[in-house]
């Protein structure tokens, strides 16, 4: 004590001050629950963060002007009964055409993908309009021998564009 009282330094008497030896198991113990809860904070940080890159939302749907679809389908609608009249389509071709019409029409109505689907697609994917139009058509346009009407197949797609919401 001598060397410190003659470098200037006073040892002063703490009797109320303990070393953290005194208090082991619970500074111990302190410790290690914040390093556990530490590393919860980090793992679940990890675990729950977003992995690769991330896609933006897609963007808000067009609206659609239904009016000038209508006309615009309607017209192609006459196209294959002008092409069906010039002696260029069968009845056969003409459903084909009819029902290929009507499929890009719902297409673009809807935003449903029509005109790649069967006859129970187009039943499961809500569109009955256009369901009972195809309807129509298949047996003209799957099998030879089958009763053609080609004035009811142009009404019948006349009438589902028309009557189209």
């Amino acid at each position: 004590m001598r060397a410190a009282e003659a470098a200037g330094l006073a040892m002063l008497p703490a009797p109320d001050t303990y070393g953290p030896f005194g208090y082991w198991p619970w500074w111990v113990l302190g410790a290690s629950a914040l390093l556990v809860v530490i590393a919860l904070y980090a793992f679940s940080w990890l675990w729950t963060r977003p992995r690769g890159i991330l896609t933006p939302p897609p963007p808000p749907p067009v609206p659609i002007d239904v009016r000038s679809v209508k006309q615009k389908y309607l017209g192609m609608i006459d196209e294959v009964v002008a092409e069906h009249e010039a002696g260029e389509l069968d009845p056969r071709e003409l459903s084909q055409r009819l029902s290929m019409v009507l499929r890009f029409f719902a297409h673009e109505s809807t935003g449903v993908v029509a005109e790649v689907m069967t006859l129970r697609d187009l039943g499961e994917a809500d569109l009955p309009s256009v369901e009972g139009a195809v309807s129509q058509y298949y047996p003209s346009s799957f099998r030879r021998a089958a009763k053609h009407d080609p004035d009811a197949a142009i009404a019948s797609a006349r009438q589902v564009v028309a009557t189209w919401m």
